[in-house]
């Protein structure tokens, strides 16, 4: 068979474009460090690429979820604590107040008093970003108010609380559970089996009804030990301190509780942390390329396309040739 010049020619550049290819696809792997980079070139691979991207997005989004709860529940910790301290203040100045009969000084521990109790009120009133932390499941406006000297949750006044009387009872104060990948039911709905609680009630904090002709939360006790001692009546004023001290067990109840949630979303941060490395592994299996290897590769296709440059100087006319260059 004659081996003609259009041959050597034809052959030749088949030769250069595959070289040229390798080369380009080689560079473009160490670019990018993927293994491919269209989905036709490995379509199974890519497929699986896809699903192990979607669960990696749900997972980041599951775990930033968490994140923002355990800093909301966090900052609820840090006020309940803050109130807390308050109240050591308030038993402090109002025990001294036991021993006062002069009504001048009465009136100044019940004005200091009277500013500890505002003080406890902004602090339930505190937000996490755009959420109040103790508003139950409402988010509408500031969950306590005071009118006409009544202490208002989410409009329904806290001493009038009965459990017999469902008109009393308070208006968006659900439980709101976090779904943090335990999945939930056939029905979508999350709850204390499928997720972590993050809403935080402020009256299960300040305590809510009365209780043996007292009233059963801490502001509303705060407001009549002031109003007792401008009285001038501490003996009763001492009374009240008693019960307000027993009141300060909800404060011990309430940081307990949050502190096991916490737990508990620190622990499903950690799993789904743990479980966002193992997929962002497969991701790297399915789409990362060997580094090493390829780097090999890229050094063997670019003398590959030397040599084909070189070659082509005795098949091709200088001049093409010096074009081609």
């Amino acid at each position: 068979m004659r081996i003609t010049e259009s041959m050597l020619t034809g052959s030749y550049t088949r030769n250069l474009q595959r070289n040229i290819s390798n080369l380009a696809q080689s560079n473009l792997k160490l670019a990018s460090e993927r293994e491919y980079n269209h989905v036709s070139e490995d379509p199974a691979r890519a497929a699986k690429a896809f699903a192990v991207r979607d669960q990696i997005a749900m997972s980041e989004e599951h775990v930033r979820t968490v994140k923002s709860a355990l800093g909301e529940l966090d900052t609820a910790d840090k006020n309940i604590q803050s109130i807390n301290s308050i109240l050591q203040t308030v038993f402090e100045k109002a025990t001294k107040a036991g021993g006062v009969t002069n009504q001048e000084n009465l009136n100044a521990i019940a004005e200091e008093l009277h500013g500890l109790n505002e003080e406890i009120l902004q602090t339930m009133n505190a937000r996490y970003g755009d959420k109040f932390l103790f508003s139950g499941s409402g988010n509408a406006q500031a969950p306590f108010t005071v009118e006409e000297g009544k202490l208002l949750f989410n409009g329904k006044a806290v001493d009038d609380y009965d459990k017999n009387d469902p008109d009393t009872y308070f208006d968006n104060n659900k439980e709101v559970y976090l779904d943090v990948g335990f999945g939930a039911y056939g029905s979508g709905v999350v709850n204390a089996k499928t997720g972590v609680k993050i809403s935080t009630s402020g009256v299960d904090v300040l305590g809510y009804g009365m209780k043996d002709g007292q009233p059963n939360n801490i502001y509303s006790l705060l407001s009549k030990l002031e109003g007792q001692l401008r009285g001038g009546n501490t003996q009763d004023a001492m009374d009240t301190l008693e019960y307000l001290k027993e009141k300060q067990n909800n404060i011990s109840i309430a940081t307990a509780e949050i502190g096991t949630r916490e737990t508990l979303l620190e622990r499903a941060q950690d799993r789904l942390e743990s479980g966002l490395v193992n997929l962002k592994e497969r991701q790297k299996d399915l789409e990362a390329v060997d580094l090493a290897g390829e780097s090999i590769n890229n050094k063997a296709y670019e003398a590959a396309w030397m040599v084909t440059l070189q070659l082509g100087s005795s098949l091709i006319p200088p001049s093409i040739f010096d074009f081609m260059k």
